[in-house]
This record gives structure tokens, sequence and C-alpha cells, in this order.
């Protein structure tokens, strides 16, 4: 007799580094978990691809390996994962080209170009977004510069997770999050900016449709079904970026509440009922994956990153990388007054200077190799401050902070974070939060009827709380001021 009973949901995460199927029942209970490598190809020096027709085969694959009862009992699909890298694909969904991930640099020109014809303050207010070559539009401009045969004939051009659910459906589509990261969205009215795609000459009919995130796209196309062992009447839901899906899987999807996803590099993200935008530090104002609502998104390039460096540059062979972390939790704060600029790819928000360079400051002969590792991540703690500063600057109180992925495993981080916010912090200890926050997208359409909020509840999610330190808040409340003087007179210098 089968364990299996009842129907299910299937989740794919396209990640940078892996893809994950994770099939839910809808009591909220994972039943199976499938996982691939997705490996990136370096073609040319700062070119960072990835193989579209490979993802659709280790994903046909994953459904082919789960259990037969299993296969025949989901009843809907519905995807998350990677950002702003574009695939170019014919009328048959066929990529005609690899995916140019967001981690590629070939397009610095093409972002430039953006900023010369659009200007800064326009792209801001338009879009939500800053000058930065990741964005899709620089892709699809450097397609028309290099491969103009592919730009002209192309049927669409998707992101990652548009063109799995796209080719499941047969319906070109993409949510609004996800669109949100294409240069390309006016994101106050969530619809493709005209004004933008006139200036450079890119056909709408060229873009998916829009949809709401967990919005029914329809049935999966009988192909398809037949190529996954999959039943034909099975439903597919519009999907949403990662981030903005694992702010709905921890729980910050209400005004107040801020998601951190603390990985190789990290994001903040505040669900927001209206657009509004802030101009100081240029917040990224995104559409949220909470239907009808929008986010602030400060991104931090280097956070986990940071702490391997440490660890695979500085550290002595004979310490674990715990064994390093239990002695930088024994180094006072403040790390005997070494500090650490974290911008070893640039500077993030709210600086956006992808020029500045990262090093230590105060170094004397006392440190030991260990005050560099704490004095990093007191860096990534000051980040975060100086980016939740500038959103309750602007009026919005931050009432819940609430740490995610995989370096907020790192406890000696995750306290440091809460003594220089001085602000409580909750850890969200289960994997797979984008997965949770589709999961909660798809039932809540399901239910109708039901909020999002009381899928969530539902849940049954185990966080952990630090609280703060006043003591150390003082020393950090000092440490902060000088942090934010070293880092303006080091964008002066501009080495």
């Amino acid at each position: 007799m089968s364990k299996y009973k009842g129907t299910y949901l299937a989740i794919i995460d396209l990640g940078t580094g892996s893809i994950r199927l994770t099939i839910f029942d809808l009591s909220g209970h994972i039943q199976e978990i499938r996982q691939a490598e997705n490996p990136c190809l370096y073609p040319e020096p700062g070119y960072v691809e990835q193989d579209a027709h490979a993802w659709w085969d280790a994903i046909k694959e994953m459904f082919r390996n789960l259990p037969e009862a299993l296969r025949n009992e989901i009843l809907a699909v519905s995807v998350t994962g990677q950002r702003e890298g574009i695939v170019p694909v014919d009328a048959q969904f066929l990529p005609m080209a690899n995916l140019i991930t967001w981690l590629d640099m070939r397009t610095s020109e093409q972002a430039d170009l953006i900023l010369k014809e659009l200007g800064e303050d326009f792209i801001y207010r338009e879009t939500g977004l800053v000058h930065n070559p990741a964005w899709s539009l620089s892709k699809i401009l450097w397609l028309k510069e290099h491969q103009s045969h592919i730009f002209h004939s192309c049927y669409k051009f998707l992101q990652a997770v548009d063109y799995i659910q796209s080719r499941m459906s047969g319906k070109a589509c993409t949510d609004v999050s996800m669109a949100s990261r294409t240069c390309m969205l006016q994101v106050s009215k969530r619809a493709w900016s005209k004004e933008i795609l006139n200036r450079f000459d890119i056909k709408e009919e060229k873009l998916p449709d829009l949809y709401e995130a967990g919005q029914e796209i329809g049935e999966i196309a009988p192909e398809v079904a037949k190529q996954f062992g999959l039943q034909t009447k099975v439903r597919i839901f519009a999907g949403a970026g990662d981030q903005q899906a694992a702010a709905i899987g921890v729980g910050a999807f209400e005004e107040g509440s801020v998601s951190i996803g603390i990985g190789t590099s990290s994001a903040l993200s505040m669900t927001i009922p209206h657009p509004v935008h802030i101009d100081e530090g240029n917040i990224i104002l995104n559409c949220a994956a909470v239907p009808g609502k929008w986010e602030y998104e400060p991104p931090i390039w280097n956070t986990g990153s940071l702490v391997k460096w440490y660890h695979e540059q500085l550290d002595e062979s004979e310490y674990s990388y715990e064994d390093s972390l239990e002695a930088a939790d024994h180094i006072p704060p403040g790390a005997s007054g070494l500090v650490a600029l974290p911008y070893f790819s640039g500077a993030g928000s709210p600086r956006w200077n992808p020029g500045l360079s990262g090093g230590f400051y105060g170094l004397n002969l006392t440190h030991q190799r260990i005050h560099f590792l704490r004095a990093i991540m007191e860096s990534v703690a000051f980040e975060i401050r100086m980016n939740i500063e500038l959103i309750e600057h602007s009026g919005v109180a931050v009432k819940q902070i609430i740490l995610s992925g995989g370096a907020s495993q790192n406890l000696v981080l995750c306290q440091i974070v809460s003594d220089v916010l001085q602000k409580p912090v909750q850890i969200f200890e289960e994997t797979e939060a984008s997965s949770w926050g589709l999961y909660c997208l798809v039932r809540m359409r399901l239910d109708k009827g039901s909020s999002i909020e009381e899928i969530h509840k539902t849940l049954d999610f185990n966080f952990q709380s630090l609280l703060p330190d006043p003591e150390k808040g003082q020393v950090y409340q000092e440490r902060f001021r000088k942090y934010m003087e070293l880092g303006d007179a080091l964008s002066k210098l501009n080495f």
C-alpha cells in the first residue's frame, strides 16, 4: 500500500548553484525533495552563462524519479528562483542561446548606455532600480548588438523562472516580482514601461505576459505532461523571484517586518502597501510576491562570501570553521579597533559604487588573525544597519527582523547583527524559504478565500530568537559612526 495519499504541490527552485524540486502535501508537510547541480559556464572572461536545455532535462529527470503514486497525485506546479538573467527562446519555448546570468559582467557598456539615455533619476522613478549591469535590459541590449540575429528572430526574452513555467504551460508568462528585476517594468503601475521599450526599440510582444505571483496560468501542456510523467490536468501557477518568495516563506509579508536572506550575498526585503520611493540611498523598490503589494529590497553584495574568504585565505589549517567562529565570539565588540570594509566586489546599497574596493583599517601589532573575522562580521552588520536606518528615516518603522539563508546558521554573526541594530532578531530554522513562500501563494489561490497570513499560520515553523546586548550596543554606536566616516572617505579616494 502506498504511503502517498491526497494531493500534492510541486515547487521548483531554480537557483544559481542547484535546482531543487520540493513536493508538499496540502497540510504543509514536505513529502519529497530532489536536487540537481546547476553549474555555471565561463566561455570568456567576465561571461557567466547557464544551459537552459540542461535545466529542463534535470527537472524532467527529477519528476520522473518520483514515486509514480506521488506523481499521479500532483495537482499544481510553480517555480521560484534566480532573477535578472535572460534566455531568448523560439515559438516552441526552446532556448536559442544560453542564459546570460545575473553574475555576468559583459553588459557594462549596455548598462552605461541605459544610464546615458534614461538618466539615474528616471531609472529609479520608473523602475525602482539603480544603474547596474545585472538587470535584464542590459542583457537584451547586448544580444541586440552582438547577436542581432537572435535578438530579431527570437519569440520571447525570458528569465530563468519564466522559461520553465512558460514551457510547462505553453504560455509566455512572468510575474511582476520577476519583472521588477528587468529595468523594463513601470513598477508603480505593475506594467511594462512603454517609454523604456520605445527608447531602446524593444517590441513588447517579445516580452512575456504579466501575472501576479501565485496567479493561475493554466494547465500543463500535454507534451510536457507526457515527458514529466504527470497527469494532463496539472495546473501551473505563476512563480516569484527567490528573494520575494523567501520573504513570504519566513513570514515577513507585512509592513514593519524585514526578511534578510544571508547567503553568499544578502538582500533585505520589506513588504509595503504602496510604491513609495526612498530617494536617499535609492533603496530598490520592487513589486512584492504578495499580490498588490511592493517591497524594498536593498542588496549587500558580500556577506557569507567574506566569511568563506577568511576561512579559505587567512585561517590556519588546523582550525575548523566552527573553531574560528567560537574564537571570534570571544573577541570584544569593535574588534580592538580593526575595521573591515566589505566592498570586495564593489558596494551595493546604499553606496552603489561598483568600483569601491574593500580592505581593513586600524591594524596594529596587537591584532591576531581572528580579529579579521570579527571585523568582517561586524562590517556585514553595519551594512545591514545602513539600509535599515534609511528605511526607518523614510517613516517606516522596522518592528521585526527575520534572518534566513545558509549564513544565518552562523549564530555569532546573527548575534552581532542583533547587537549592532539593537533589535531582537529571529532566525528561520527551516530550509527552502523560497519554496515555502511559493507554497503559501499557491495554497492561497487554491483555497479561494484564505489570506496568505491565514495559510502561513497553519505551518509549524521553528524560529530561534536572539536579544541585543545593550552594553555592546553602546560600543557599536560609536564604531558605526566611525565606520560610516571611513566608508565616506574611501568613496572619495576612488581607488
